[in-house]
């Protein structure tokens, strides 16, 4: 790392209008910079030869949609070889709001996570959840306070009279 700043670069996918409005929440010791900001020719480059260039510019990694990359002995010996930080995003298809959000969930405390002298990839991956019924909450409050979970309900029940009363 450069200087205890964590110097990354967002690759030509990832979107960066969506980071560019939430840069005050960025981390202080993480700068992101896009790669089409840094010099045109690297949209054209190898992974492989990315990796390398970055390093030699002063860049610690690369942030991308391309996850798929560490599975390709090139790139990985790239990553490897210039002790890159990739933080990859899977299966998030290109939908820039689940990457973007993933990417914020992970930043906060990166920096004290990062293995020095070796590279570190962070592949993220999210799966969409399926919805809990909210009785099941009501069932382990029940059962937390030795009470049947009807006998709960009846305790706490909302009333007819509530629901039709404004509240507002």
């Amino acid at each position: 790392m450069s200087e205890s700043v964590l110097r990354l670069v967002l690759d030509q996918n990832f979107p960066q209008p969506l980071l560019r409005d939430v840069g005050e929440w960025i981390p202080p010791e993480v700068e992101i910079v896009h790669l089409g900001n840094l010099d045109d020719r690297l949209r054209t480059v190898s992974d492989r030869e990315l990796f390398i260039a970055l390093h030699q510019l002063g860049y610690d990694g690369l942030i991308t949609s391309n996850w798929k990359m560490l599975n390709i002995p090139m790139e990985v010996a790239a990553i490897i070889a210039t002790k890159a930080v990739v933080i990859a995003m899977r299966s998030m298809g290109h939908d820039p709001i689940r990457a973007a959000g993933a990417l914020l969930l992970e930043l906060p405390g990166l920096v004290e996570r990062i293995r020095p002298n070796r590279a570190n990839v962070f592949l993220l991956h999210y799966e969409r959840r399926r919805p809990e019924d909210a009785w099941e909450y009501l069932k382990r409050i029940a059962d937390r306070e030795s009470l049947s979970p009807q006998g709960l309900l009846d305790r706490v029940r909302v009333t007819s009279e509530e629901l039709a009363n404004p509240i507002l």
